[in-house]
């Protein structure tokens, strides 16, 4: 029974397959026509690679890049150089919505993803072919400046907290050394492990020694202990100043900020061929439409008439 109504609709249909071609041929040539009234667009597009980021929290490398791209800082700043609004016929404050419509109109012209190699593909469309460049190239260039920006910030933290802690060390190391020489400087000492050696030995061998030498003696021993750990403090400070200033250079470096964060792999191009619109999926869908649309047509008139 199923097989009998199907082929009854094919019958019909085939009855009609003159008008259906006819509408088919009317729907194609109308699209392709209308086509020619739509403003062409090209597409400039560029591979960029994520290069000397810091992490952040558990976003890839990648990740961070892409949400660089997608800043609205970055979207705004396009929006005043090139005069979006006015080039994609918005007026924020006569239109309702004007900056929902801008949003819109911002993500159809310029499209940002990922690939498959951790890399990100930029896309920028316009009717003019050197200004999907340009705003390509300057989409690109305003992204790793704001990257500069915001790590040069924090570094610049970094920096200051080492140079506190240089600062620190090196008034430790001058209160330290003071006090050594404080020390040495009363009990008139110069070398208190040879000096020692040689109080020793002279009492040891049953010299007298002068009132300089024994107050060396005297000072030697009240003082020797303390002298020792004023030494392995200066050493063990020294040791950490040496290893903050690394640090400190390190971040003095990084705070210049001259340095890149997005390596081309494709550089933006210069389209020569339009990307909108494609003509031939144009002709195809209101074809395929139209087909379907008198089939449906068909099929209603033909069922009143049954009934």
């Amino acid at each position: 029974m199923d097989n009998l109504n199907s082929l009854r609709v094919w019958g019909v249909i085939f009855k009609k397959y003159k008008s259906l071609v006819l509408l088919v041929l009317c729907a194609a040539v109308i699209s392709f026509a209308a086509s020619f009234l739509l403003k062409e667009k090209y597409k400039s597009q560029a591979v960029v690679y994520p290069v000397n980021m810091f992490q952040n929290s558990e976003e890839s490398n990648s990740e961070q890049l892409l949400q660089y791209l997608l800043s609205e800082d970055i979207k705004n700043q396009l929006a005043v150089e090139f005069d979006l609004y006015k080039r994609y016929g918005i007026d924020t404050l006569t239109q309702n919505g004007g900056r929902a419509l801008f949003s819109y109109m911002y993500q159809d012209h310029f499209s940002i993803s990922p690939t498959l190699y951790e890399s990100i593909e930029v896309s920028v469309k316009d009717e003019d072919p050197q200004m999907a460049k340009k705003m390509n190239v300057r989409l690109l260039a305003l992204s790793n400046q704001l990257i500069q920006n915001n790590k040069t910030y924090i570094v610049k933290q970094y920096l200051n907290n080492a140079r506190n802690v240089l600062k620190a060390s090196d008034s430790e190391l001058d209160s330290l050394d003071a006090r050594i020489r404080k020390i040495k400087n009363e009990y008139n000492i110069v070398d208190e492990q040879q000096q020692a050696k040689y109080l020793s030995k002279e009492l040891s061998g049953g010299g007298n020694l002068s009132e300089a030498k024994l107050k060396q003696f005297a000072g030697l021993k009240e003082k020797g202990s303390e002298l020792k750990i004023l030494n392995g403090k200066i050493k063990s400070t020294l040791i950490s100043y040496g290893e903050m200033k690394k640090t400190y250079d390190k971040y003095l470096l990084d705070a210049q900020g001259n340095v890149d964060f997005i390596l081309y792999v494709s550089r933006p191009t210069l389209p020569d061929k339009r990307c909108y619109p494609v003509r031939w999926l144009i002709v195809a869908v209101s074809s395929l439409s139209a087909l379907l649309l008198g089939i449906i047509i068909i099929l209603i008139k033909n069922r009143k008439k049954t009934y």
